[in-house]
């Protein structure tokens, strides 16, 4: 029997960034619509079972009710307790982990892939965006996400070729480790967490990413246009804003444009690590705050390559079609 399992996430893409960028949200009549894509991309594979983690919105029976009757898995939403926060994420990775599923498809953005990371960091993942300002997860057909998982979860394509161990940052405070990263931590000048998204450059005075690629949004966009750094790069990028000389014009939310100071940047080794010294603040992971710094708190951020295995998507499709699998 092999199984796939589903994390979608109906809170992604709908965060205050929406009202103060140039950007749109994501409905979850969308997200339903990409739930029918990815189910019928893995049972597609002769996937035997399909679990898909329960939401407040239901998207999965949404999903269901629609192509049901086409599906020859077994599907079924997972029989677990639910809060309607990240913790459900978290949760359903852990369970599913448990029940056997051999890769996962989530859908969401960097702070629900965050979620599942903490949940199982052994199961291979197939990221799918249901946003705009996600570095992460991949803007892919759906169908075709699916029939990657599927893939995968048969094993009719050879992992080493296709699957990515992720880079993660890990929070440690006053000696224990205590939260995680999957792209970024960003130290913010504020005493409370209050509303969880970021977006107002002038609270931000240390930034330390995974990643720092031009083409994508968000506060490691500041790193990338200073020394760009992909997914596949045994390094990450630290930056501290602040009165230095040095500018950089970067886009931090869709279509608006600032100029940062930097006082200082650096490209990080595997097992580095970054003081965290503007205290009291607090640090936002994968764009969304989380861990409060007191002024007495010892607080290290560490660049790791253990996160999660991620399936390249594109990688996976074309192995398959060397091995003749589309074919009679």
């Amino acid at each position: 029997m092999t199984k796939v399992g589903i994390i979608a996430n109906p809170a992604a893409g709908k965060d205050v960034r929406r009202v103060v960028a140039y950007t749109t949200f994501t409905s979850n009549i969308e997200k339903t619509n990409q739930l029918k894509g990815i189910i019928l991309g893995i049972d597609s594979t002769g996937v035997t079972e399909i679990l898909i983690m329960p939401d407040y919105d239901e998207l999965g029976r949404r999903a269901l009710s629609a192509i049901g009757a086409h599906i020859k898995a077994k599907v079924s939403i997972s029989d677990m307790p639910t809060t309607y926060s990240g913790e459900d994420s978290t949760l359903a990775a852990e369970l599913m982990g448990k029940t056997g599923v051999a890769c996962l498809v989530t859908l969401g953005g960097d702070g629900t892939n965050r979620d599942v990371a903490k949940g199982r960091r052994d199961i291979p993942i197939v990221p799918v965006s249901s946003g705009t300002n996600n570095v992460f997860p991949a803007m892919v057909e759906p169908a075709s996400a699916g029939i990657a998982a599927g893939l995968i979860a048969r094993k009719l394509v050879d992992s080493k070729d296709v699957i990515k161990i992720h880079k993660r940052l890990v929070i440690i405070k006053n000696d224990v480790a205590v939260d995680m990263a999957l792209i970024d931590a960003v130290v913010l000048d504020r005493r409370f967490i209050g509303s969880k998204a970021i977006w107002n450059l002038a609270e931000v005075k240390q930034v330390v990413g995974t990643r720092a690629e031009p083409h994508y949004l968000g506060m490691t966009r500041i790193g990338a246009n200073l020394h760009p750094i992909g997914p596949d790069d045994d390094h990450g990028i630290y930056v501290k804003l602040g009165r230095g000389k040095l500018r950089v014009r970067a886009s931090v939310l869709p279509g608006l444009f600032s100029d940062v100071r930097v006082e200082e940047w650096k490209v990080l080794e595997l097992s580095e690590e970054i003081e965290v010294t503007h205290k009291p603040s607090v640090i936002a992971l994968d764009g969304e705050r989380g861990v409060i710094v007191q002024t007495t708190d010892r607080v290290k951020i560490r660049l790791q390559r253990d996160g999660p295995p991620v399936v390249d998507i594109e990688k996976t499709l074309k192995e398959a079609v060397k091995k003749g699998y589309f074919t009679n």
